[in-house]
């Protein structure tokens, strides 16, 4: 029914929390946090066993998928370890560690581009997965933290449209197939619904164009007049009160995008993390409120509102306002 809560949901059994992923609201950063969290504390733990485990010996299935997470972070041109060599799992994992706090394998190697969500990380780090926690009803209780982070919905949705559809494959630091793929079919339903090529080598005007804000929304408004067509929706627009099934799980540390580095701070604080790279801001896009508000400028009243009743649940929980981001005084929904 929510085909994103499985991979949105990161259970830590070890810090009794749990961290419900967003796609934009820093879900990167927060993500990487989780795993760092899991790998300091086996690397603690291998430690204070004077424990020195071979790679090539371990049954790391038990922790960690050693061989697919190594096979996944080269497929992302970043090599950790040479496999040929002796290593062992600790060292292996510190330097992990450190590319996940300061995007570079160690400190005198070149910084990488790191982006978590390319790696399957629940098959990596079986910990993730719901089947770890002895006792479910744990998660409910008054002792676990739930962690959520949030940010307003529409700027979470100009944000999306501006790196997932109005980023064309030839700027992207990573392929997007997927949305690019969305972009074509936007831009064919409203754009160019009727182009016919003019000869069999003329490409379709569609390879290229960026569909405007108006149409993207009017895309993903289609079947929202209903809860099953909510519950299909992408992550990235999909409102988070049904991302993260906020009602049910009632989540007891809310963190927000417009005060991320405070917010954080105390997550780190509760997890016990004192040597972050606070500089490292991963999936930062460096839009502005501005170029935001001059994208929701552009809709008509009619779609502006069908946005406010698609995001109320997000708007009033966590009390965000419209006019931030749309002045018009005469609207009324």
């Amino acid at each position: 029914m929510y085909p994103w809560l499985n991979v949105a949901l990161y259970p830590l059994q070890s810090q009794s929390l749990m961290y419900c992923a967003i796609p934009k609201v820093a879900s990167k950063t927060l993500v990487s946090l989780m795993m760092y969290v899991v790998v300091r504390d086996i690397i603690t733990h291998l430690d204070n066993n004077s424990t020195n485990i071979n790679i090539k010996r371990i049954r790391p299935e038990q922790l960690i998928d050693i061989p697919k997470l190594i096979d996944e972070l080269q497929k992302n041109g970043i090599t950790i370890t040479n496999t040929k060599e002796s290593t062992s799992f600790s060292s292996l994992l510190k330097a992990y560690l450190h590319l996940l706090r300061f995007e570079s394998v160690n400190s005198t190697s070149p910084s990488l581009y790191f982006n978590p969500w390319r790696l399957n990380i629940k098959d990596i780090f079986h910990s993730f997965d719901f089947k770890s926690i002895s006792n479910l009803s744990d998660i409910f209780s008054s002792s676990f933290t739930r962690v959520l982070f949030v940010r307003h919905p529409f700027e979470r949705l100009a944000s999306a449209y501006k790196e997932r559809i109005a980023t064309l494959a030839k700027d992207r630091i990573q392929p997007e197939t997927y949305y690019d793929d969305v972009r074509k079919v936007i831009c064919r339903r409203y754009t160019h619904p009727d182009w016919v090529p003019s000869s069999l080598k003329e490409d379709h005007p569609c390879e290229t164009f960026v569909p405007p804000f108006k149409h993207f929304v009017e895309f993903i408004l289609t079947n929202t007049g209903s809860y099953s067509g909510i519950a299909r929706m992408d992550g990235h627009w999909q409102p988070y009160t049904v991302v993260c099934q906020v009602c049910k799980f009632k989540y007891n540390f809310i963190g927000k995008y417009e005060t991320f580095d405070n917010d954080f701070n105390s997550l780190l604080k509760r997890l016990n993390v004192s040597d972050w790279n606070n500089e490292k801001r991963r999936g930062a896009s460096g839009h502005n409120k501005w170029t935001y508000q001059q994208l929701f400028s552009s809709l008509p009243d009619n779609l502006i509102c069908r946005l406010k009743r698609l995001y109320n649940d997000d708007l009033q929980l966590f009390n965000y306002r419209i006019e931030d981001y749309v002045n018009r005084t005469t609207l009324i929904c």
